[in-house]
């Protein structure tokens, strides 16, 4: 099938060698490459914080992706001024500091096959860190996942027992390929998790966090796509602060459907916030709130009460008949 592509001043450009990596490359990796794309043909330089904003993921997901293109040859750094080089230069030390293994200082997007084994040869303790990865995740590594345990281990300088973490969590317990594992790393070192203690209790919480956002998913029909920032930051909220009950989400959700005709979750957040601000925990206290007030009943001479009716024509006969009263005076 041929195709007619309108070329003009706007017409992205992507090298054709990205065809040979399309089967590695997932969603985020396809919006960041446009994306570059995009800030190439206006002349602009990519800022990853922006973008990150702009695609709605974590800046370390752009930071990834731009990792696999560039190993894939498909993106290539310009070359920097000499006054950023030197300011990069002069944050050096801080980096070094956390360093505690002897390994080849590695700056570039890969590592070469006589890199690789030479990490493995030299470093005991990154073989031993590799015997156990492998052990945990259950199959022996290719060069491109030794590749992986050598970036977190090297370049992000992370310890054995942190990664060994995230491949039992992300790897075994979620599915994720193991390129998935730079992604999130990137992310939570941003987030300033990146010691084994503050792992686990980001792990902790994530999986407090995912069991209930899958109740969400389940609820308002969003299958396996991945939420927003801004619908993490709702989710968060109901569960963290407003402590909503399966009762109560399914109520928002139902006046949501019925309301907007969809299952929409940013007008589910205005309803669960409503109540929590109004302290409505349950369903019954919805029904309370929406009852309508009863007028407080007629006592009639007798003593008996009896209940209070409003007739629009007789309240106007008794107003004439007052002004008429007070003339006459």
């Amino acid at each position: 099938m041929k195709l007619n592509i309108k070329k003009g001043e706007e017409t992205l450009c992507v090298p054709k060698s990205c065809l040979s990596v399309l089967l590695d490359a997932d969603a985020c990796d396809l919006r960041v490459l446009l994306y570059a794309a995009g800030a190439e043909s206006g002349g602009e330089e990519l800022d990853t914080k922006k973008a990150a904003d702009d695609l709605q993921v974590s800046e370390g997901e752009v930071k990834s992706s731009l990792k696999f293109w560039f190993g894939a040859g498909v993106l290539k750094k310009k070359a920097q001024k000499k006054a950023a080089v030197k300011e990069e230069t002069a944050e050096e030390p801080k980096k070094a500091t956390r360093a505690r293994r002897a390994l080849p200082e590695k700056r570039t997007a890969t590592f070469t096959a006589n890199e690789l084994c030479e990490i493995a040869e030299v470093n005991e303790e990154f073989k031993v860190l590799l015997d156990a990865a492998q052990q945990t995740a259950g199959w022996i590594f290719n060069t491109s996942e030794i590749e992986i345990i050598a970036s977190l281990y090297s370049n992000l300088m992370l310890p054995g027992e942190y990664i060994l973490a995230l491949i039992g969590y992300y790897v075994c317990r979620r599915e994720k390929p193991l390129r998935y594992l730079e992604r999130v790393a990137y992310t939570l070192i941003d987030e300033g998790i990146d010691t084994p203690d503050a792992l686990e209790e980001k792990l902790r919480w994530l999986e407090k966090f995912e069991g209930r956002a899958g109740k969400v998913r389940t609820l308002f029909g969003l299958g396996g796509r991945n939420f927003t920032k801004k619908e993490e930051a709702f989710l968060a909220d109901w569960f963290d602060v407003y402590n909503v009950s399966d009762e109560m989400l399914k109520e928002a959700y139902e006046i949501t459907v019925n309301n907007t005709g969809k299952a929409s979750l940013s007008y589910a957040n205005s309803i669960l916030k409503s109540w929590h601000e109004d302290g409505i925990k349950t369903p019954l206290d919805i029904k309370k709130k929406d009852a309508p007030r009863a007028s407080p009943p007629k006592t009639t001479r007798s003593g008996t009460a009896t209940a209070r009716s409003f007739n629009v024509d007789d309240a106007l006969t008794k107003a004439l008949e007052r002004s008429y009263n007070g003339d006459k005076k």
